[in-house]
């Protein structure tokens, strides 16, 4: 029985030949070494199962499908849009819903209400976690906008109209935000909210001229406020001024009339007392006082007969 050595079948040339074809091989599918950015992380999978993360910079791995790497943009700020796209930043180019079925769909929510309103939202978000980000959940982008759209609902759903179109938006981005990260933590979607911006926030475009004029009376209506607070504090200090100010006179009268009426008092009790020593005295006194002081309100006129005519002297002042 003749024995057929193996170098006969496969002579060195073709051996050296499929290891050149296997190397030239490793090469198209990436080669031995792999770069990782300085806003990557590489997570290297040996057979499927995750062993490391490798820091920027070049790196060796086995080929495929001994090792596989992907490198996840770990240290840059991602978003999703909802009620909008971005189609191109240059020149800036979107559609939204008031162009757009698809995004209308996404837009239109339900305030606490029970009014309808369009709301365009940005989430922006940055990978925390790669090896999370990567094998706890097939879709991450597609996860995170249902659950942002959902969370966005929800809060709108629990504000009136008014609320979500003007004095309310900054509690509603933050309770949004809290809720999605709540939501993807749970997921262990490996992701970290940075930021909820509504966008544009708009009534549907039917009732839209309709939402303006409500808006223009609200304004006019503070504006009728802030008038009559103006005037309030304007006259509130001044009527306060002039109470102040009669509540002084009318102090000062009090104690005016109380002294005059104690000095009376007084007055009439000291009368009283010579009164009671010397009667007749203290009568023709006050009578000749009673006369003196009527006298001196009224003109006083004098006829001298013994001048011979009829002469008169009138007595002002002193010439009594």
């Amino acid at each position: 029985m003749k024995v057929i050595k193996s170098e006969s079948m496969f002579p060195v040339r073709y051996r050296w030949g499929l290891l050149a074809l296997v190397v030239l091989f490793w090469f198209i599918l990436g080669g031995p070494f792999y770069i990782v950015d300085p806003e990557e992380e590489g997570v290297v999978l040996t057979f499927g199962r995750y062993t490391s993360t490798t820091e920027p910079g070049l790196h060796f791995k086995w080929p495929w499908p001994v090792q596989t790497v992907y490198k996840p943009p770990v240290n840059v700020v991602q978003r999703i849009e909802i009620g909008f796209r971005t189609l191109s930043d240059n020149p800036p180019s979107y559609i939204s819903f008031t162009n757009d079925r698809e995004m209308l769909a996404e837009a239109e929510m339900l305030t606490g209400d029970e009014n309808i309103i369009d709301c365009a939202i940005i989430v922006q978000y940055r990978i925390k976690n790669a090896v999370d980000y990567l094998f706890n959940v097939r879709d991450q982008e597609g996860t995170l906008r249902d659950i942002a759209e959902s969370c966005t609902r929800l809060v709108v759903g629990d504000n009136a109209i008014d609320a979500v179109l003007t004095t309310g938006k900054l509690d509603i981005q933050n309770r949004i935000m809290e809720i999605i990260q709540q939501i993807a933590d749970e997921y262990g979607l490996g992701v970290n909210v940075i930021a909820v911006q509504l966008m544009d926030v708009q009534p549907p475009q039917p009732v839209s001229a309709a939402f303006k004029d409500v808006a223009t009376a609200r304004e006019d209506m503070q504006a009728y406020i802030n008038e009559a607070e103006s005037y309030r504090n304007q006259r509130i200090p001044q009527a306060r001024a002039d109470s102040v100010e009669m509540v002084n006179e009318a102090m000062g009268y009090s104690a005016g009339r109380v002294n005059n009426a104690i000095g009376e008092a007084f007055r009439f009790t000291a009368v009283a007392e010579e009164y009671r020593k010397s009667p007749v005295v203290t009568a023709t006194r006050l009578h000749l006082e009673t006369l003196t002081a009527l006298l001196d309100t009224v003109p006083i006129t004098v006829v001298d007969e013994a001048a011979g005519a009829l002469t008169h002297y009138n007595l002002v002042g002193g010439d009594k």
